[in-house]
């Protein structure tokens, strides 16, 4: 059997499982398997030396791929991040401190707070940024 056709064969096989395990790790090495035989093809002549460029091409490609993956899939997630999840929040002043402390309530949740001007009791406030892990917020 040539060798072309086992690299051939071997990648379409790590392609086809990619779709049964889980991760997208697999897909590189299907790659760089199709590539191997497109070389073997091409070089009969390298003999054992494939070995060495499908190790190669699958680091590379595993590396490419990866980089390429997290761009296609990478999104702001602020799944973790509560201050960022609470920029842009509406909701209300409930007491006035000493200034420019305040308690504000935002979605049933009481927070200490940092008033950006002046806010009233009842006043509808919304939150600008985070300061010292407290809210700063401005009249809305």
């Amino acid at each position: 059997m040539n060798s072309a056709y086992f690299w051939l064969v071997l990648g379409v096989v790590l392609i086809v499982a990619e779709v049964f395990v889980p991760g997208v790790f697999v897909l590189w090495i299907g790659i760089a398997a199709l590539a191997t035989a497109g070389v073997a093809a091409l070089f009969p002549m390298l003999g054992p030396w494939i070995l060495l460029f499908f190790a190669i091409v699958t680091v590379l490609t595993a590396f490419v791929g990866t980089k390429v993956y997290m761009l296609i899939t990478s999104s702001p997630n602020t799944l973790n991040d509560l201050a960022q999840q609470l920029i842009g929040k509406r909701g209300v002043c409930i007491a006035r401190l000493v200034d420019p402390d305040i308690r504000i309530r935002i979605e049933g949740v009481e927070w200490a707070a940092l008033a950006d001007g002046v806010i009233d009791n009842g006043d509808a406030v919304v939150v600008l940024r985070f300061q010292d892990a407290k809210p700063v917020v401005r009249s809305a």
